[in-house]
């Protein structure tokens, strides 16, 4: 089939470009051929080796440097302009430039702009991805659900790895497992063979809900047996966060063991910093983690990383697999003590790990991740 990826989200890096990515990589590997619908001059991060289609409808509207006013003025805009880029790609798929279109990254809004677009109406299954949907959520995504479910030829396809829809009674969402992020242009080495001293390694985003201040007042306390270093990185979307970021890189600057990298991390740089490390720290704090899953963590799978994961973190996997620990957030010397902990099992017991990460890529494969996504109902 001739599968189109309907993306409209700019991001600076991160999960979103890489999902993007595995679905381009997983559907020509099943036998597909992807092409992306994307809005006119819009701004790859990378290149996907595959055919674009630009929509009618103007270029992507973004937030960045705009006032609470003139943010609500720019919603108006992105309405629109989302409703005239699903007309185009609904006209796209009516003179057969594809057999299904993906929305990659969708929310209980891109229901309701499918509702009034043509794309409702689609000659070709649409399959829209949630990456998620917390408590608040739900009631908003659920109505739009049931005003869509009229419309046969769209699919609600929620990444979760919960059961929160089973008294909603609705035939047109399908609860799928989330896929792990893997390397595309390195080897991994699955061996884990952990020699100190032990790096660990905190990735990804930085918002201050992630809990660096916590996890680094413990890491300076902690009495390790083997040598340890850290690494800390951050790609920060908001000047605010940027700040709080470099003061801690200020803070913590004499402990030689500490490196800080506030830089976006895209591509091969991305693979090699987190393939450098041994373990991948990630206590973020923040309940909303319990629904979305953890990109950070499934990269950690992929990469065939061990955690120290958050509680709220998607419990349901440190719960199935042995691959870390449930951080102990109760204080900072209770944190402290679990680190020093962490870093000797990770020495003593790799070969658990090990078996365990196996365990969990296979189950949350890219294979399963496409075939979930394409199947009807």
């Amino acid at each position: 089939m001739r599968v189109a990826i309907l993306e409209s989200i700019v991001m600076p890096a991160g999960h979103e470009v890489e999902f993007d990515r595995i679905l381009v990589d997983e559907l020509k590997r099943q036998g597909h051929t992807p092409v992306f619908f994307v809005p006119e001059r819009f701004p790859f991060k990378l290149d996907y080796h595959c055919d674009v289609d630009y929509l009618t409808g103007g270029e992507v509207v973004t937030y960045a440097g705009a006032g609470k006013l003139k943010k609500i003025f720019l919603s108006i805009r992105r309405e629109r302009r989302r409703i005239a880029w699903f007309n185009s790609a609904y006209e796209k798929a009516c003179a057969g430039a594809c057999d299904a279109i993906i929305i990659p990254t969708g929310t209980w809004r891109y229901i309701r702009t499918v509702l009034n677009s043509k794309l409702k109406d689609s000659p070709v299954p649409v399959y829209m991805i949630f990456h998620g949907i917390n408590p608040h959520e739900q009631p908003k995504f659920e109505k739009q659900a049931r005003r869509v479910e009229a419309y046969k030829q769209v699919h609600l396809k929620v990444i979760t790895l919960r059961d929160d829809f089973q008294h909603s009674g609705l035939t047109n969402v399908d609860l799928i497992a989330p896929p792990v992020f893997k390397p595309q242009d390195m080897p991994v080495d699955t061996s884990l063979h952990i020699t100190p001293p032990v790096k660990i390694g905190f990735f990804g985003q930085f918002r201050k809900e992630k809990n660096l201040g916590f996890f680094l007042d413990a890491f300076t306390k902690a009495k390790f047996s083997v040598p340890v270093e850290l690494i800390v990185q951050g790609a920060t979307a908001k000047p605010e966060d940027g700040e709080i970021f470099d003061n801690y890189a200020k803070e913590y600057a004499d402990y030689k063991n500490i490196t800080f990298w506030h830089k976006n991390l895209i591509g091969l740089e991305w693979q090699t910093a987190l393939l450098s490390v041994d373990a991948i720290m990630m206590p973020y704090a923040a309940e909303r983690y319990r629904y979305h899953w953890g990109a950070m963590l499934f990269t950690a799978i992929g990469f065939y990383k061990p955690v120290l994961a958050s509680p709220e973190l998607n419990p349901e996997v440190l719960a199935q697999y042995k691959i870390g620990m449930a951080v102990d957030l109760r204080s900072v010397d209770s944190f402290a003590r679990q680190l020093e902990q962490f870093v000797e099992d990770l020495v003593k017991n790799a070969s658990l790990y090990r078996k365990n990460l196996e365990l969990a890529n296979a189950a949350y494969s890219h294979e399963a991740l496409v075939q979930n996504i394409l199947r009807r109902g």
